[in-house]
């Protein structure tokens, strides 16, 4: 009898003759569960968190490079002036880079002249996380614009990243025939000083003016200004006096 009750207390059996199992171990089963739903569910939550407030410092970006574009044409107009722009690099960050080589030729009966300038972009990075498309925040006007059209050009670029970039890549061609003078302006941004984390100021002064080329035309004369591969020309008619004008924009970022 009393081997016939040790054997039976080894296992609990429900009536159905299945061994139950012990409550300490559904315990723990169902603890175990519930904190793999809670991490899973956190770690989704942090990650929609983290996607929102990266998109919504992206957005910021957006505007403050427009500002930014705005506020280095104004500086372009006067000599000396400088102005300043915050960006936020939480999760992204902002930057001067290399953009390429204006080339401007004016080809006329007296020959041909050629000005060359280095160019730069602003560009802003946004966090791994943001989901956008390519789009055009100003309006790209061509590399030979007037009066009516802008010289900044920002825009949204997808490339190893989600990118803000500004451009000051075209000429503006202000032409006066009572005078008889063709005036081009172009903005060349030039790279100053750079530290800084966090919640930057990006700074930008204008330097001067620069006269890169001035001379006479004689007859029709041909404007060709070239940016990587895109090219754009103009018809110049007449004996004029030309002048190639350069605004050097310092931009420092603090």
């Amino acid at each position: 009898m009393l081997r016939k009750l040790a054997e039976g207390s080894k296992g609990l059996k429900t009536m159905t003759g299945e061994r139950a199992v012990s409550p300490v171990i559904s315990t723990v089963i169902i603890t175990a569960t519930l904190l793999i739903i809670l991490v899973v569910a956190s770690f989704i939550a942090t990650s929609m968190l983290e996607i929102q407030i990266q998109n919504s410092e992206f957005e910021q970006a957006k505007t403050a490079m427009l500002l930014l574009d705005k506020t280095i044409i104004d500086v372009s107009l006067r000599p000396g002036a400088a102005g300043s722009v915050q960006f936020n690099q939480r999760s992204g960050g902002i930057g001067l880079y290399k953009g390429g080589v204006i080339n401007i030729s004016i080809v006329s009966s007296l020959g041909v002249n050629s000005i060359t300038v280095e160019s730069y972009v602003v560009k802003y990075r946004g966090g791994s996380m943001v989901s956008t498309a390519e789009a055009n925040l100003t309006e790209l006007g061509g590399l030979l614009v007037d009066m009516s059209k802008p010289l900044g050009y920002v825009r949204i670029e997808v490339g190893g990243g989600a990118w803000i970039v500004l451009d000051y890549n075209r000429v503006r061609v202000i032409e006066n025939r009572d005078l008889k003078t063709v005036d081009i302006y172009l903005i060349s941004l030039k790279p100053g000083t750079f530290r800084g984390s966090g919640t930057v100021t990006v700074r930008v002064q204008n330097k001067g003016v620069r006269t890169l080329y001035q001379g006479k035309l004689a007859g029709n004369s041909i404007l060709r200004v070239e940016v990587d591969e895109r090219y754009g020309e103009r018809i110049l008619q007449g004996n004029l006096t030309v002048r190639v004008l350069e605004i050097p924009i310092e931009v420092s970022i603090m």
